[in-house]
This record gives C-alpha cells, structure tokens and sequence, in this order.
C-alpha cells in the first residue's frame, strides 16, 4: 500500500519518515520531490570490476550547469536526507526528467527499510542533457511492508554525496554464503552430510545455536591429484590383501591425510563467513565438528568416528581445526568404520560445521525409544557443564527420566523432554538428542535416529570382555558373534578335529579366541586387565586379528592388541553394543614347514621365511624326502635332506605321524607347520584333489605335471606379486579381490593381450598368480614350493609348471613335466 502526499506529510510530522530538508510543496499526491546535488562522480578505468575498489573522478557541476554526455554513466546523489525505519521507499524520476530522454536509476529503484542518507542516483542519458544542482530531478515513494521488520544497517548507511559501488566489499561474503551454507539455507545431505541436514532443518522450530556448514565438495577439492592418486591406490591395496597390511597401509593414509590442508584461496571466504555468522567478537569461542555423509543414519550413527574441536578462538586455530576433522576422515576408526563396511572408496565424504559453543550450566543426552518396554519414556543422561567428558566416556552422567522430570515441569530437563519428543514427532522415528541449556533456554546441538535399544541382546551396560578358547569349547548361546559369525564357523569345522588330532600325535598347537566385547569393556581397566591375561596363555608373543571378511588377518604384538582393537572396531568408552573379535596366536618361529605324503614316503618343504612365505610362494623352499615310511628314516638311502634341515630331522617322526593321520581321515592333504623354540607346532592343512607325486629330481621341481607350448611371458612385477599373495583373499580362494587391484589387473590384461595363451615366467610360485589360471597354457619359475597355494591350484587345475633354478629363456616354450626345452 503506498502512502499519499497527505500521509507522507502526516508520517514526516510524526518522525516516521526522514526528509530533511522539508519543504510542503515538494510533496505530491502520492510521493515527495527530491534535488539533484552539486557532485557527480565518474568511474575512471575502462573495466569495472565487482571485486575490487573502481577508481573515479569527482565532477562539481557549476552554476551554469553541466552537460551530460549519452551512454555514459554519471553517479550523482540528492540534497535531501531521505528514509523510514517504517516503510519501503522506491523512487523513480519525475515523468519531466524522464521525457528529455534521461534515466535516474538503472534497475535499483527499491531501497531497504532502514536507511537514512542521501541517495545515490545513477544517471544515464540518450541525448546530450545539461543538469543543474537544485533541479527537481526525482521523486520518492513510500510503501507499508507486510510482516517482521528487519531493519538495514548495511554500508550504504548514512552516506552523503554519491558513493560508487562497494560491491567488493560483499564479494567474498556473497560467495562464502553460497560455499559454505548457514543453518537457514537449503542444503543437500549429499554435500552436508546429516548432521548438519537435520539441524538446518531443526533450526526453523527449535533453538539451534548459529553455524554453518563446509560442504564436503571443499574437502574434495582440497585434496590434490597425487594425493588422489594415492589414497586410490592404498585403499586398493587394502581391499586386495584383506587388511593383511592393515597397519602399513594405515600409516600410509594417515600421513597423506594429514598433509591435506584448506585451500589459501577459500581462506578469504571463510573469515568472511565468520564474521557474518558469529560478528567481531572478542569472545568468540566455536566449535568444528565433522558432519560425515554416512554418519547418522538410520541404521549406523557412526558416532564418534571422526574428529570435533571445541572452544576454538582464533582464525588459524579453525582452519586447524577444519583440517584435523579432514585427517580424521582419514584415521584409524573412520577407516576401520568403512572397512568394516565394505567400504574401500578413498574419495571424501566429510563435510565440517562451524558452530558458536554454548556455555551451558547443563548439558547431556537425551533418548526417546531407548527402553523397548516403554518407548514414551524419554531418557536423558546430563553434566554439569559442558557435555563432551560425557560424550566421550570419561565422566559418568547423571541418569533420569521423563517419569521423574515430570514433577519439576519448570526445569530445563523438562524443556529437554518436551524437545525429544517433539523432534520424534516432527522426524517419524526415535532420536538421539544432544543439548546444552543456559540461561536463555535448552539448545539442540545435534540430533541423529536411534540405531540401538539397550533391550535388545546385544548391548550390555556392563563392561563386557569374554574370552572364549576355540576348538576346545563352544560359545555359550549368549555370547554375540556378529561379523565374525562365518570365520568362527569355518575355522571351528575345520580345525577342531585337527587339532585334538595333533595333540594326540605330540604336536603343538597355537591358542584362539572368540571374544565378545563392547567399548565399555575394553575401557575398563579390570576387564582389560582379565583379556590380557588370557592372551598371556598362548604360546606366541604376537597374535592375529579377525574381525570379519572385509577385515582380518591383522598381525600384532600382544601388547597392542586391545587397544588397537578398540580403535578398530571404533569402541568408545561409552559404548554397550557387544561386539566379537576371533584372536589367535601368530607363531613366526625358526622356520616355516609344510609336510606331504608321496607315495609310500613324505615330502617335507621349509624355510626360515616363514611358513606363509612358503605356502603363499613369495619364499622358495627346501626340501626333505623320506622315501618308505615303513623303513628306519636314518637307513642310508631312505632320506634326503637339503641343507639347513639339520632343526627338523628329530621332530620327522611327529611330522610323519601327524601327516598320516590326517591323510587316513581326509584324503590326500599338506600340512602347515611352525618350527618355534624347537617345537614342531601344527597350524592349518588344505585337502588336495589329487595325490600324485609332485617331487623331481635333477635340480627340478615338478610342481604340476603335464605338457604345454606357448610364448614365454616374463613378469618382473615380483613386488607386486609377494604382496598381494600375502592377503587372505588369495588363501581362501577368492581370487577376484587381487585382481580387481590395479596392478593384478594390468598383468591380466597383458596376458589376454596375447594371440595365444603364454608359458608365465615368474621368480616364485606367487599364490597371487591364481588369477591367470584358465587364461595362460603354463608356468615356469626359477625356485619355488611343490607343496605351495598355487602349486595345489594348478594341480587341481591340470595346469603345467615347474621350477627350474636359474632359468633364463625367451621366445617359444615347450614344458614337459620337469623339463623346459627353447623353440627354435
């Protein structure tokens, strides 16, 4: 509604209206007049530019006027003071001026509510127009808004004369809003993540404290190609070795992730942000929260996996703290986390807040649908101060519910009551609220789904840690096996009876574990105390962890295996959900063994490489061949011994006996074994699909008989080879995860390559080398196990191989059994 000349006047009487000078007859019937002044301004550069101050000159127009030129810009600005901190002012020209051919805005008619100052008017002409200080040049209007008032306090404020452009001065602010979203923006999950989704959304019913969000697109673009690069290629290897190298590649991507540093080009914007959101408070304290895409959701929070800094003052200690929330990302728990997931994508997803700390007299937590058996009652656990001891575990909490809070509806527990449910209500499902109150009220700090109940079996409130021995005991119906359900059920079918076997026959065999535990438990110094004392009972000083497919085989000293088991599996302090680890003894000893029955005789490999060197075939062995069991092994002629076999001979007979046990019970099989402290410890066996003899002679090693022709193809990726062999995706026979590694693949794309299926040339008998099977016509190696992974494939595959020490060839090949002939 636009007021009339009698209303302006009415309104200016009254103070609600500022025109200084007045004077009645400028008034109209539904605007007020206004005077050009005395100054024009021009910009003087040939390019303007909305980011940078614009250099101009300043014209004085003289008491015969000045002439404006067309199609060039003039800056000029009114006599009068004009505004309301109660209507919307527009002006436009007087229809007079705007007949000889002149405009007086170029589209910014519309002033904000609020300013009070000379206006600046922009003046563009179509013809050649001289003006004078004091002419009627334009007329201002006033309208009456609709709703909230706001008032402008930008910094056109109070101006006098005409003020050129300070678009720069909003540059960075306008696009730091656009780069890093406020709690009042749409926003999309994908970039912000949850977290930050819900409290944007929260925001506009409940008091949220001011924030905003760096998109996870920032941290992308943060990380160079190299870096890229090689994060792929470390998260590639760990996929393809199962976590066999855990620790090694975990180093490597936490060193790249901590170099990742926010970009100098956004630190302009990000200050900006800042000062928008929270202003120039001396007393600013913030807290940089990580906001990860796949944190809270419905099925798996994800809590605490990355990293928060609170009560942070100084610029650089933000930009500190937004770049150790990114190399969180990047650290053990958020990398085990996604592990753990089958998740081995290395790009980031991990968006960061900036949020101004409350200083709470209280704070805490609050569920609503914890207790299954009465999902109305909220429950809430609270500190005095700040919440983040609590959070984390190290403080205990006071505990109520909305039964007890009832009888203090003034309270701010009661508030925290009314806002759970009310967030239930508004989100369809049941929440996990944090919330900090103070003086002014309670504060939503973060509000994510309730993914656990503490009704349901597996939680306990207890510290938990429960050691069960494999192979000797079952785990009771209680005990929770989870990720490991699988491992457990294929190590416990296979090995129980192995091992009373092997005790039977003299031979010793390492301890394992199912553990079931929970973050409480492996925090509790009693608990602990207890585990490691179990582990103590083994016979090895380093043990082996599997905490599911995705991640096992993860070797470590005794003395570190809880507390990187609590960072593995992500457990906090707090935690109830009971969880299982499978742990078992890791015996490196003197030597590696593998042991066969051939014919009527045994055939022994050993290496002091280690027995998964030798089945693995990134070692070669040596070799003992008894050749009659029936006969005195010392008889002369009966044994053969390669040098360095000289710790075995007097445990043969343990070997032999074991052997033919297992032999009578399972068909043709090899056996694993570790020499340690002089003691032949048996470890695991592989059934065979056939018991031909696999032992040559002549400085050969048949390791699969048959006859094959073909190209000879060298590999010389020998580094490659060893590494992805050690991971137990190869050990069971899921070969596919070693060859979807970028490496593997390259070698299989060079073998189909080929017009014909080659002859591989390889220096050892590398498990890893089971992708080829079915593409190459056979193997040649310089050194390597009969008795080997590979060499049990290739058998069953009817694929031809030996090793010939010191082969050296190119061209066309023929293998024959033991012997390898050139092709002319």
């Amino acid at each position: 509604m636009i007021l009339t000349g009698s209303e302006i006047e009415k309104e200016w009487a009254q103070g609600r209206i500022t025109i200084e000078p007045f004077t009645p007859e400028q008034v109209n019937p539904n605007s007020y007049n206004f005077r050009l002044g005395k100054t024009l301004r021009v910009y003087s550069g040939e390019t303007l530019s909305p980011r940078t101050p614009n250099e101009f000159i300043e014209i004085e127009i003289p008491d015969d006027g000045y002439v404006l030129e067309p199609g060039k810009l003039y800056l000029a600005h009114t006599i009068e003071v004009l505004g309301s901190d109660h209507y919307a002012p527009t002006f436009a020209a007087r229809s007079s001026v705007a007949r000889l051919g002149m405009f007086i805005n170029l589209s910014a008619s519309l002033g904000d509510i609020g300013y009070k100052g000379q206006w600046t008017l922009q003046l563009y002409t179509l013809n050649r127009i001289r003006v004078y200080a004091g002419l009627n040049i334009g007329q201002m209007m006033w309208w009456k808004p609709q709703g909230d008032v706001d008032l402008y306090h930008g910094k056109y404020q109070g101006a006098t004369g005409p003020r050129s452009s300070d678009i720069y001065i909003d540059y960075d602010k306008q696009f730091a809003r656009q780069r890093f979203p406020g709690l009042g923006a749409s926003v999309s999950v994908a970039e912000v993540g949850p977290k930050f989704a819900a409290l944007a959304a929260s925001s506009r019913e409940f008091s949220v404290p001011p924030a905003f969000c760096i998109p996870a697109g920032e941290f992308a673009g943060a990380v160079s190609p190299e870096q890229t690069a090689a994060l792929a290629d470390a998260f590639a290897d760990l996929r393809a070795t199962v976590g066999a190298f855990y620790t090694e590649s975990l180093a490597r991507i936490q060193s790249i992730g901590a170099q990742i540093r926010f970009p100098e080009s956004a630190r302009s914007l990000l200050r900006a942000r800042l000062t928008e959101i929270f202003g120039d408070r001396a007393d600013l304290r913030v807290a940089v929260r990580s906001s990860g895409l796949d944190e809270d959701a419905d099925a798996s929070s994800l809590a605490g996996v990355h990293h928060s800094v609170l009560n942070v003052s100084t610029f650089a200690g933000i930009v500190a703290a937004i770049e150790q929330c990114w190399a969180s990302y990047y650290d053990a728990p958020g990398v085990a986390a996604r592990l753990r997931a089958d998740n081995y994508d290395a790009s980031p997803r991990l968006a960061v807040i900036v949020q101004a700390m409350v200083q709470p007299t209280l704070a805490g937590v609050a569920f609503t649908g914890l207790e299954a058996a009465d999902p109305e009652r909220v429950v809430i656990e609270h500190v005095e101060g700040l919440a983040d001891q609590f959070v984390a575990g190290v403080v205990v909490p006071v505990r109520t519910t909305s039964d007890e809070v009832a009888a203090t509806p003034d309270s701010p527990l009661a508030e925290v009551v009314a806002v759970a449910r009310a967030l239930r209500d508004r989100r369809g499902h049941h929440v996990d609220v944090e919330w900090a109150a103070d003086d002014s009220g309670v504060h939503l700090i973060q509000v994510r789904p309730l993914t656990a109940t503490i009704d349901r079996p597996r939680a306990a409130t207890e510290p938990v840690g429960q050691a069960v021995p494999m192979y000797v005991e079952e785990v009771p119906p209680t005990f929770h096996l989870g990720d490991v359900a699988r491992l457990y059920g294929r190590y416990v079918a296979k090995r129980s009876s192995a091992y009373r076997l092997a005790a039977a026959h003299g031979a010793g065999t390492g301890s394992a574990w199912a553990i079931q535990f929970n973050g409480r438990g492996l925090h509790d110094e009693a608990t602990v105390a207890g585990l490691q004392d179990v582990l103590r009972t083994g016979v090895a000083s380093e043990c082996v962890l599997d905490l599911g497919d995705q991640l096992r085989q993860i070797v470590l000293p005794k003395q570190d295996v809880l507390p990187c088991l609590a960072e593995l599996a992500g457990a906090r302090s707090g935690d109830a959900e009971l969880r299982a680890v499978i742990i078992r003894d890791y015996l490196r000893g003197e030597l590696g063994v593998i042991s066969r029955k051939s014919g009527a005789g045994l055939v022994v490999e050993f290496t002091a490489d280690g027995l998964m060197a030798l089945n693995r075939g990134t070692a070669g062995g040596e070799t003992i061949v008894i050749a009659d069991l029936e006969r005195p092994f010392d008889e002369p002629g009966n044994l053969t011994a390669a040098v360095g076999a000289e710790p075995l001979l007097p445990h043969l007979h343990t070997l032999a006996r074991l052997t033919g046990a297992m032999y009578a019970k399972h068909g043709p099989v090899t056996l694993e074994w570790v020499l340690s402290a002089g003691r032949p410890y048996f470890v695991d066996y592989s059934v065979l699909g056939t018991d031909e003899l696999v032992v040559s002679s002549e400085g050969a090693v048949l390791i699969s008989p048959g006859t094959a022709r073909g190209p000879l193809l060298r590999l010389e990726e020998d580094e490659l080879l060893s590494r992805m062999s050690i991971g137990p995706a190869i050990s069971i026979d899921a070969s596919t995860s070693a060859a979807a590694r970028d490496g593997m693949a390259r070698i299989l794309d060079k073998v189909l390559s080929l017009p014909e299926r080659p002859i591989i040339h390889a220096r050892l008998p590398y498990a890893a080398l089971s992708v080829l099977i079915g593409h190459v016509a056979g193997f040649v190696f310089e050194q390597g196990s009969a008795l080997g992974h590979l060499a049990i494939l290739l058998r069953e595959s009817g694929v031809p191989a030996v090793a010939v020490p010191g082969f050296v060839g190119d061209g066309e090949v023929i293998i024959s059994d033991a012997s390898v002939q050139r092709l002319p």
